[in-house]
């Protein structure tokens, strides 16, 4: 039994083997987004179309998708949060990183996606980015350095 992409604690037969397989459905955003990544590894290009709001569908290419599955060496998911998006709900978003590798260089994929339940499926529908928000105040060239050198803060921690 392999490891599941998704989750090194679970084995992929045990985990998302099920959904590609089409023997079930994820249960909440979060599962079809761990579904999906793990798809991305396995090179299940049929379970992502699938999986994508079937509105959205004529916009996905499939040949951009397995070339990005086949050329990555797939290094892990960190999900960073969820909202809604169980059970009982018909919309939800999922924060996640995906890292891999691609032409000896690491890279992040770093996403807030989207989700909705239709006929008790849930289905991917849209992607942005995701934002880093700054905790506190931002710091001025000019002000005090936050490091309490007493220098301004473009002559010490922020020199380029």
């Amino acid at each position: 039994m392999s490891v599941c992409p998704c989750n090194p604690d679970l084995s992929y037969e045990q985990c998302c083997a099920p959904f590609h397989q089409g023997e079930q459905q994820p249960e909440s955003a979060e599962k079809l987004m761990r579904a999906r990544y793990s798809a991305y590894v396995k090179g299940e290009v049929d379970f992502i179309l699938n999986t994508t709001h079937p509105v959205k569908r004529e916009t996905v290419d499939p040949d951009s998708i397995r070339s990005w599955s086949e050329e990555s060496e797939w290094l892990g998911l960190e999900i960073e949060g969820t909202e809604d998006g169980g059970p009982d709900d018909t919309q939800g978003t999922v924060t996640f990183k995906a890292h891999y590798r691609i032409e000896d260089v690491e890279r992040s994929h770093h996403e807030r996606s989207i989700f909705t339940k239709i006929d008790g499926a849930w289905y991917y529908e849209d992607g942005s980015s995701a934002q880093v928000r700054r905790e506190g105040d931002k710091v001025g060239r000019n002000d005090p350095c936050p490091c309490g050198s007493g220098k301004k803060h473009k002559k010490c921690c922020g020199a380029a």
